[in-house]
């Protein structure tokens, strides 16, 4: 099996993941999630348009293949590291950026962000595309996630659902323990931006058994994990999934927005 079958249980490879998961706006594949998507951007966009003195270096953490997350925080950040433990991942990142005619596009969600701020959807593209300066690997469970790479810290970190699904299966201990290993890669008084998944007890595969969530976030408990981390001003918004009689992927109850700084 090729390291990139091996990063989706579900799917042959990240092209394949995306596909699926992001070829509309509507999370019309999706239907445990609903329309979590238009939320999730705006709720980056209303971020970065606060004036905050964010400073000029963003690290990504657990990017995936996706680059959705990073619009908005690219008209902030000149300098923009995107880090995934998968390889097939970041490749799916390198062909967008150097814009390959096999890259996936991802025009629509540059469009859906242009549009929150009366902007060209093009120039938006290019400069997030210049923004993106590399992508790396990163292990949340290594005491230095980006290890062998050497970087100063930076001035702030997005993490959109990377960390509980690191976690699922290993409980709040390693979530707890992943978080402070990627507290270290920020500055004092540096930002902190957090998107994640709350309320899954379980997992749904392809034969439609269940694997437990030995995780299951909750709101309080991301809270308490990211105060006892040493990040604080925290501020919050959530998204509730729709009800629905059955669940395709998992019973997901929502998504989580968390903004904080680290303590100086």
């Amino acid at each position: 099996m090729s390291s990139e079958q091996e990063e989706y249980e579900y799917f042959k490879n990240a092209r394949e993941y995306l596909d699926y998961f992001y070829s509309d706006l509507t999370g019309a594949k999706c239907p445990d999630e609903g329309e979590w998507m238009p939320w999730s951007m705006e709720q980056f966009h209303r971020t970065f348009s606060q004036d905050k003195g964010y400073g000029g270096r963003l690290l990504d953490v657990g990017s995936g293949p996706t680059v959705y997350q990073l619009v908005s925080a690219s008209r902030v950040f000149p300098e923009i590291i995107c880090s995934d433990f998968h390889k097939g991942a970041l490749t799916e990142i390198k062909r967008w950026k150097d814009s390959s005619r096999h890259a996936f596009d991802w025009s629509p969600f540059v469009k859906h962000v242009a549009g929150l701020v009366g902007t060209s959807w093009e120039s938006r593209q290019d400069q997030l595309r210049s923004a993106i300066k590399d992508v790396v690997p990163c292990d949340v469970f290594n005491p230095n996630p980006l290890h062998p790479g050497m970087f100063q810290p930076f001035d702030a970190i997005i993490s959109a659902y990377c960390l509980e699904s690191a976690c699922y299966d290993k409980g709040r201990s390693a979530y707890a323990q992943a978080v402070r290993n990627i507290s270290t890669l920020l500055k004092p008084g540096g930002h902190l931006v957090l998107q994640t998944y709350i309320g899954v007890t379980y997992w749904v595969d392809k034969e439609g058994n269940k694997t437990p969530d030995s995780l299951c976030l909750d709101t309080d408990f991301v809270l308490k994990t990211l105060s006892e981390a040493g990040f604080t001003d925290l501020e919050m918004s959530e998204y509730k999934t729709p009800e629905r009689e059955k669940c395709y992927f998992s019973d997901i109850k929502g998504m989580l927005h968390v903004t904080g700084k680290k303590k100086i």
